[in-house]
């Protein structure tokens, strides 16, 4: 029996880069993976209250990495091209498409031998189109852009890509119709305004579901298979860290795990019968081993009937920046973490005296969880952060789904909370950065305007010089701890009662941690790291242009700051590198005020 299988891809690129709806090359072709409404049922959960409460899912399920670890996928794009220079015909896929063949040699072109042994490989089309308004995908129209000059768009036969071979750009590449003789290269295959009298516009095309069609009429958008903007997943993560509440005895009383298990075959189960308490008695009689702590059909019945009152109220979480408050007073309290170092294991340091007026608490995390979870994708642009329904996004699995996939991140961390008394002084003592306050506030807020999203969290220049600060800490911390700066992830706690941050591990596909970036939290260690950073940031590479920028829509909410000072890779970043100024961190070639940091470097 042919192995069902076309390539791999690790649990983190699963949630982060190849997620369903995305283009992943693999080892003979490239695949899009379906949607989770065609994965196998055998899937581990991960249990989460406070995202699942925001989510409004029942649980989450990890990406099978043991047993039936197969996720189903289908070639995309479905046009390929021989690799035999030769013959170079560009045929599409899907058209007498042998299961059985492509398993086993691949894709292949039978226009050159009939021999599948000899036949020569074909791989798959660089060009794909997407809409601008659906996140839909299709094939690129190979035989209207043959035949767009000459208008002849009947003529739907064999074509064959070549390369002349003349430059490096696309004009170098021609498609030829082998019946009628048009031809047309590729130059201008890549621009929007190609596409204006294409008469079929977007057909809604999700290759994720199985290349369904919903209809769109949107506008053309060409794309390169491989490009970063073909693919945006939509994530929402928190850190898990076990809290007592006053439910959580009566949620473990009940079993949650056992309601989670049974709930879709005991609903169903109920509907077949005209009276419930049969239902749960014959029910109860069948399942009677793994029903644990419960003794009849009635205390089934009534321990259902109570489960069902609390699931997902026992914890109200209105919006994002709340599981960010929940997480906050547990980091600035640890006594409130229930003792569980699998998931959590945090120690205070004692803050020195000359870094207590900057900060009021440093958290040494030896441990912590990071629960990230995909709701869905776009295309074209990035989806809307924060929020629990971005908007313009494809959604994973239907009404139906009470799951999203998700993993488990375990790592290591330094939480940091800032004076807030110095914060505030630092605001009343500079009546220019007041002004610069309210200009990163407006900024933003007109930045999630143009793009239709909702406002979350307040971003002004204490957002600002918090993220900054994170950066520059984060950068020094790469160059000594053992991890690369795109392993290391910052989260932002800023609001009317947060100032802080936490800078964690944040490889998704790292199972525990290394140790080198929670030594950084010893005093001696941590001071050296925070005088250096700030010595490096009083000079760019760049400057005078860097120190000169002001905040500005054109340089995405950024002042003085660029990549060779403060920027990281934009998977370490919260806000993809938005919302950055150094000078308000230290002083800079051009400053016009006091920075936080007076003082300290």
């Amino acid at each position: 029996m042919t192995k069902n299988e076309v390539g791999e891809v690790r649990p983190g690129q699963l949630i982060t880069t190849f997620g369903p709806g995305a283009i992943m090359d693999a080892v003979k072709d490239s695949l899009v993976i379906l949607d989770i409404s065609y994965w196998r049922n055998n899937l581990a959960d991960i249990e989460d209250e406070r995202l699942g409460a925001f989510l409004g899912k029942e649980k989450f399920k990890k990406i099978p990495t043991r047993g039936f670890r197969d996720l189903p996928a289908i070639p995309f794009p479905n046009y390929h091209i021989c690799s035999n220079t030769s013959c170079r015909r560009l045929f599409d896929l899907s058209k007498n498409f042998d299961i059985e063949v492509y398993l086993k040699y691949g894709p292949i072109c039978l226009e050159c031998s009939s021999d599948k042994d000899r036949a020569f490989k074909a791989y798959p089309s660089r060009f794909v189109v997407s809409c601008d308004s659906g996140n839909h995908l299709d094939d690129f129209p190979w035989h209207w852009w043959v035949h767009k000059k000459s208008g002849n768009l009947e003529c739907n036969s064999k074509l064959k890509l070549s390369s002349s071979g003349n430059n490096s750009g696309l004009s170098s590449i021609s498609v030829t119709c082998e019946t009628c003789g048009e031809w047309n290269h590729m130059g201008g295959a890549m621009q929007r305004e190609s596409f204006t009298e294409y008469p079929h516009k977007c057909e809604g095309n999700h290759p994720h579901l199985l290349n369904k069609k919903e209809g769109c009429n949107g506008e053309i958008v060409p794309l390169q298979r491989g490009a970063s903007n073909v693919y945006f997943p939509a994530l929402r993560s928190a850190i898990s860290i076990p809290i007592e509440n006053k439910n959580s005895k009566r949620i473990e009383d009940l079993k949650l795990e056992i309601f989670l298990e049974i709930g879709d075959d005991l609903e169903n189960l109920i509907g077949e019968f005209e009276e419930k308490d049969k239902a749960f008695d014959f029910y109860y009689r069948l399942h009677k081993k793994k029903l644990i702590g419960i003794e009849s059909g009635q205390d089934l019945a009534s321990s259902w009937d109570e489960y069902k009152r609390n699931k997902n109220t026992h914890i109200n979480v209105p919006n994002y920046n709340k599981i960010k408050e929940m997480e906050y007073e547990v980091l600035t309290d640890i006594n409130k973490a229930i003792k569980d170092d699998n998931i959590f294991k945090g120690e205070e340091v004692t803050v020195p005296n000359d870094l207590s007026k900057y900060f009021s608490r440093i958290i040494k995390a030896h441990r912590l969880k990071e629960i990230l979870v995909l709701l869905g994708f776009s295309r074209n642009d990035s989806p809307e952060p924060e929020t629990k329904n971005p908007t313009n996004i494809v959604r994973l699995g239907d009404n139906q789904t009470n799951w999203l996939p998700a993993v488990e991140i375990i790592g290591e961390g330094i939480f940091i909370e800032f004076n807030k008394e110095t914060i505030s002084q630092w605001l009343e003592e500079n009546v220019i950065l007041q002004v610069q306050s309210k200009k990163y506030n407006e900024l933003y807020n007109d930045y999630i305007f143009k793009k239709g999203w909702t406002e979350q969290t307040k971003k002004d220049a204490i957002y600002v010089m918090l993220h900054t600060f994170s950066h520059l800490l984060m950068k020094q911390f790469s160059l000594q701890c053992g991890y690369s700066s795109s392993a290391i992830k910052e989260r932002i706690y800023y609001s009317e009662n947060m100032a802080g941050i936490l800078i964690y591990t944040g490889s998704t596909d790292q199972e525990g941690s290394l140790g080198g970036l929670v030594e950084m939290g010893e005093v001696d260690n941590l001071r050296k790291a925070i005088i250096e950073a700030l010595d490096e940031a009083r000079f760019c590479s760049n400057d005078p242009s860097c120190s000169t920028q002001i905040p500005s829509e054109d340089n995405y909410i950024n002042g003085v700051s660029c990549f060779a000072c403060t920027m990281l890779p934009e998977t370490s970043c919260e806000v993809a590198n938005m919302l950055l100024d150094r000078s308000l961190v230290v002083k800079t070639m051009d400053s016009k005020y006091s920075p936080y940091f007076k003082g300290l470097y």
